[in-house]
């Protein structure tokens, strides 16, 4: 079982996720197979001219071949270019809004588990993962448009700018030119004018976006694990004053990324060429380390949870009110099953090794000591069990004993 018990920072939400990917590896894997698989299959299929390819590397072909041949096979050919419009625009919007927020709910739904220390078997969070599915449909696309219209404003406001700051920078230069007379120093300031200005741009346009996507980008588990139809608000409340810890996340995430993918496709082209085996072993090893996105997601919405509503959610994971099992069996244990037991028979849960008799004796007894009035003021609504009965009969033969 995960605990969430308290806040936890950059690090502890990394080591937090690795240790829940390494301890449903398997399951994990499959799912991102299922999810990922067909899509980095077909993005090769569609990207790549892979007829001419062998299935095992050719001997006697060295890197520098490889690179060229894959140079060549990746750019060139109407079809190419077809293909690569149509994977960009098509399959690849499509696929983001049909499938990806079940790919992400699965994880979600397998974070959960692991917090409640529920069994987790692939069959059950794959049904989980769809239970939400047109609901989460619909955010993803509303995230989608949010993301698109911010986009938009920004580039055009930066548009605007740009040209604002090219025509300043060639009045900067040929102010230049006149001054002096090296037409080649004049030229150096505008081109690094016009580099600094496209540089400010491209962090500009990357800055907005983050900040927006973060900050409604955790819909998915206010609709998959909460049951919200509309959660971009929720996700907006949830994610103040956290951005510059959630964008830490990513950005340490995304360098392990680039790493990884980098090193190992560069290790492959190496050893396997331009192989159809090769390419297989990239796609297995992307679908590895795919994961090391998503799981971080959804322990940070834990720990978002935690930090806005900490004390109400840490009750609700131990009592497992809100969240099922997953394999196969119900959540509710320990005092919150006495108690619903309890609500169901109308009695008061009681301990091992209770004495009903003996306790409820004492009982009243002090309430008929505490009751100025005796045991006629008592509800009649109250009946006294049989025990009680014969007990006070008992009682009543005793000064007539002590007599004789």
């Amino acid at each position: 079982m995960i605990s969430f018990e308290r806040p936890m920072g950059i690090g502890s939400i990394l080591d937090r996720s690795f240790q829940i990917y390494r301890k449903h590896f398997t399951v994990t894997f499959l799912l991102m197979l299922l999810f990922f698989g067909p899509i980095y299959l077909l993005q090769n299929l569609v990207l790549f001219d892979l007829s001419g390819v062998s299935f095992l590397p050719e001997s006697g072909e060295t890197i520098a071949d490889s690179l060229d041949r894959f140079a060549e096979t990746s750019g060139s050919g109407d079809e190419l270019r077809i293909g690569l419009l149509l994977f960009s625009f098509l399959l690849m919007p499509i696929y983001l809004l049909a499938v990806f927020p079940s790919a992400v709910s699965s994880q979600l739904h397998l974070v959960r588990a692991a917090v409640e220390g529920a069994s987790v078997s692939f069959k059950e969070l794959l049904r989980s993962s769809f239970t939400r599915y047109w609901p989460m449909v619909g955010n993803t696309l509303l995230f989608g448009l949010i993301l698109a219209g911010v986009y938009t404003a920004i580039s055009t406001v930066l548009a605007i700018g740009m040209i604002i700051v090219g025509a300043v920078s060639f009045g900067i230069g040929a102010g230049i030119s006149e001054i002096g007379s090296d037409p080649f120093g004049s030229s150096i300031v505008l081109v690094v004018l016009l580099i600094g200005a496209y540089g400010l741009f491209i962090v500009l346009v990357t800055a907005g976006i983050a900040f927006f996507a973060i900050r409604f980008g955790f819909y998915l588990p206010v609709v998959a694990l909460e049951g919200a139809r509309s959660s971009l608000g929720r996700s907006w409340r949830l994610t103040e004053g956290n951005f510059w810890r959630i964008f830490g996340i990513y950005f340490v995430l995304s360098v392990i990324y680039s790493v990884f993918m980098l090193g190992t496709y560069a290790l492959l082209i190496a050893v396997f060429k331009l192989s159809l085996l090769g390419q297989l072993i990239y796609i297995v090893l992307t679908l590895l380390i795919t994961p090391i996105y998503i799981i971080p997601y959804a322990v940070t919405y834990f720990d978002l949870r935690v930090r806005n509503e900490g004390a109400d959610l840490e009750q609700m994971l131990a009592a497992g009110k809100s969240y099922g099992a997953y394999g196969g069996q119900p959540a509710e244990t320990g005092h919150a099953a006495d108690s619903a037991e309890a609500g169901q028979t109308g009695e008061a849960a009681q301990p091992d090794g209770f004495d009903g008799g003996g306790s409820a004796e004492k009982a009243v007894r002090a309430s008929d000591a505490a009751s100025p009035a005796g045991p006629e003021s008592r509800s009649p609504a109250v009946n006294p069990s049989p025990e009680r009965e014969l007990d006070d009969a008992i009682r009543s033969k005793e000064p007539e004993r002590k007599n004789e």
